[in-house]
Formats: C-alpha cells, structure tokens, sequence
C-alpha cells in the first residue's frame, strides 16, 4: 500500500513536470524554478538509494526500483530547462558556461541519462551487487555535471 502511494505521488508529479516541459518558459525564472524542483526530485530518490547501497536502510526490491524509476525518467526532463537563456543569473547555481558549451553540457546530460537506464536495469533485475555499481555509474555522473557547470 505505500509503495502505491509513493507511486501514485511520483507519477502525479511527473505529469506535472513532463506538461511543464514542453511549455515555453515565459521567463528565465520559471526556467529556474522547474529545474530546481526536477533536481529536488532526483536528490531525493538518489538519497533514498544511496541509504540502500551503503547499508543504512534494507535493500527493498520494489523500493530500489520505483527510486531507480523515478530516477530515468526524470533524468531526461532539466535539460531545456538548463539552457534556458538568462537562467543562469538570479536564483541558481547554474553557470553560463552550460550555454557556452552546450554539446559539451549535453553530453555529460545525456550520459545521466544513460546511467540512469543502466541503474534502473540493475534495479529491476533484483541484483544488489549490480544496483550498487550502477547507482556508483550514475552518481559520478551527476558529480560529473556539477562539477563542471555548477556554482558551489
């Protein structure tokens, strides 16, 4: 029964961002604000599953993979968002450079991407040992982006 409510939530949610995506952002703070919302979304799922691979919360099948596939889904929706011009200044930690080099920021967006499909894979297959590398994959490739185009 949780599960299904934590099911239930994710994909009210992500109906909300998904419509949100493809509307045109009426100005670089609308931007902003649905990149941090997608962002909070996937801190929250990529915290629930590091709690799993570090051993502090008992490895859930079902929970690892709704997390996981909250997790892919999302990670194709901040994009547009990101390059969105103008929302690199005000209420953010974005830097310009993602503008400047966008195939180089896509590249490092689109390997998130693939990572994410890889760690829901492991996920659904139930393999521990593979959700921790996986999870180990995705998470440098999100240090990967922040890294580089994020304002500490």
């Amino acid at each position: 029964m949780k599960t299904f409510f934590k099911a239930v939530i994710c994909g009210v949610l992500l109906a909300a961002m998904v419509g949100s995506a493809y509307a045109a952002f009426a100005k670089p703070e609308d931007a902003i604000r649905y990149r941090k919302a997608v962002m909070a979304v996937i801190g929250h799922h990529f915290g629930a599953l590091a709690a799993v691979v570090k051993g502090k919360t008992p490895f859930d099948r079902e929970g690892v993979e709704t997390d996981a596939r909250v997790i892919q889904t999302i990670s194709l929706l901040p994009w547009e968002a990101c390059l969105e011009p103008g929302s690199y200044s005000g209420s953010t930690t974005l830097k310009a450079s993602a503008l400047t080099e966008k195939e180089r920021f896509m590249d490092i967006a689109e390997q998130f991407e693939r990572t994410s499909q890889q760690l829901l894979a492991a996920a659904s297959s139930g393999d521990q040992d593979a959700v921790k590398a996986r999870f180990g994959e995705a998470a440098q490739s999100c240090k990967a982006c922040h890294s580089t185009y994020r304002n500490k």
